[in-house]
């Protein structure tokens, strides 16, 4: 995007926290270098406070939780780190995969300050992710919603929360996201919006009690892009109805949360699972479940799943992440 949007649209808001629909061009923190306003300034403005309890990239649109008070932060950035927060994204990807449902479970290894070269005249990026068996561990379920010319549009719902790890994951299976240049697509995506990801809904455990839910559409821009891939869009329009369905009649809600004493606050990263533990949730029965087999130098992705239609990943698009 050429200009930084100065607005955000405020989903919901409850005791100690609010749901924004954040743009595509908006940080959601600040930092050295990064354009003003983020989406903490323009909450701060509306709210009068708000604290960061997880973040989207700069270029995805979508759901985007805040708190807005200090219990409130403890108490989300501790669900986050015990994964009772359900998020949901889609993506288009470049590719039509041959699996309708599939679980990627490939460690992630961030490598910060790659010497990596300009992209369409931009400077290169801070970090990336790479696939490495000493990376830290990252679980991405994905479910084909629509096939097009050539793309398909995917859910995500990532389990951890690392930098990148839908764009990664994607990538590692052989169907980068469209525009994702960063991560070996070819594709351009449209004016107002440098990659086709967006968060859709999520579900989390309220500080105050019960769990609070919201949903974010797609941008319009995305409709008139996908009608030339005759790409349709109306299942993601259903499974949203049908999301919206279930959280209008939630269980019980239960007391209010209690804030965490023994976890720092603010934006976290989960760590991998203890040895013996119990598996958080089964992957589903008619996906398969990608794991890495041995250690990857950064920046070069494994083969694929088997079957029809899967790709090999970035460097069959002409080399390594941010070529």
């Amino acid at each position: 995007m050429s200009t930084t949007p100065t607005t955000a649209t405020l989903l919901a808001r409850g005791e100690h926290w609010a749901l924004y629909d954040k743009p595509a061009g908006m940080t959601v923190v600040g930092g050295r270098g990064v354009p003003r306003p983020t989406l903490l300034d323009v909450a701060i403005e509306q709210l009068g406070n708000a604290k960061p309890v997880h973040r989207l990239d700069k270029p995805t649109t979508g759901c985007t939780l805040v708190a807005t008070t200090t219990f409130g932060q403890q108490v989300l950035s501790d669900a986050f780190r015990r994964r009772t927060v359900d998020k949901r994204y889609v993506a288009i990807v470049e590719g039509v995969p041959s699996w309708k449902t599939l679980v990627v479970d490939a460690r992630l290894a961030r490598i910060d300050d790659p010497d990596l070269p300009r992209i369409g005249g931009k400077k290169a990026p801070l970090s990336i992710q790479t696939i490495d068996d000493n990376g830290e561990r990252a679980l991405t379920r994905l479910r084909v919603l629509a096939i097009g010319e050539g793309v398909a549009l995917v859910e995500a719902r990532p389990e951890t929360g690392r930098m990148h790890q839908i764009r990664c994951h994607l990538a590692h299976v052989g169907f980068p996201i469209a525009g994702d240049r960063l991560y070996g697509a070819t594709s351009t995506f449209v004016d107002d919006q440098e990659l086709a990801l967006h968060a859709w809904g999520v579900s989390f455990p309220r500080p105050e009690g019960g769990r609070g839910a919201g949903t974010a559409p797609v941008p319009s821009s995305w409709w008139a892009w996908a009608a030339t891939r005759r790409l349709g869009l109306g299942a993601l329009t259903e499974a949203m109805s049908a999301f919206e369905k279930q959280m209008s009649s939630p269980p019980p809600a239960k007391a209010p949360a209690k804030a965490p004493t023994t976890k720092q606050a603010g934006p976290t990263k989960q760590g991998p699972a203890r040895p013996g533990a119990a598996p958080r949730s089964a992957p589903p029965k008619d996906g398969g479940v990608r794991r890495p087999s041995s250690s990857t130098p950064p920046g070069r992705p494994r083969s694929t799943p088997g079957g029809a239609g899967a790709r090999s990943g970035p460097s069959r698009r002409g080399g390594p992440p941010g070529r």
